[in-house]
């Protein structure tokens, strides 16, 4: 057996953990009609196979809101290219990503991080 087979099991084995799908957004140039550039949020990824896993959850109370913030990290293949401050899609809940993601032969890990109110 030699080192491509080992890893194809390797990557087959994470992917069957994937128990969910994103969208990866990303603040991309674009021409106005009138000419003018301008930035949108533009949908890079659609129905990407992955698996989030919870790290730290951080509650503050700002003002009169109680402000939650945790981390999170997603595991998804490595073919797809995320950059940090892309915006990812999880069942609807919207995260920030963190930093530039560390990847790996078998898959990649993205940091994430929500922001939100209770």
């Amino acid at each position: 057996m030699n080192i491509r087979n080992i890893m194809a099991k390797a990557t087959a084995a994470v992917e069957f953990m994937y128990d969910k799908t994103a969208e990866i957004k990303r603040h991309v140039e674009y021409e106005k009609p009138n000419g003018a550039d301008g930035m949108r949020w533009e949908a890079v990824h659609s129905e990407v196979s992955c698996r989030l896993s919870s790290s730290t959850l951080n509650n503050a109370v700002q003002g009169d809101a109680n402000v939650i913030q945790y981390d999170v990290k997603l595991f998804l293949s490595s073919d797809f290219k995320v950059l940090a401050g892309d915006v990812v899609i999880v069942d609807g809940v919207k995260y920030e990503s963190a930093k530039e993601p560390f990847i790996y032969v078998s898959h990649q890990e993205v940091l994430l991080l929500r922001k939100g109110y209770a």
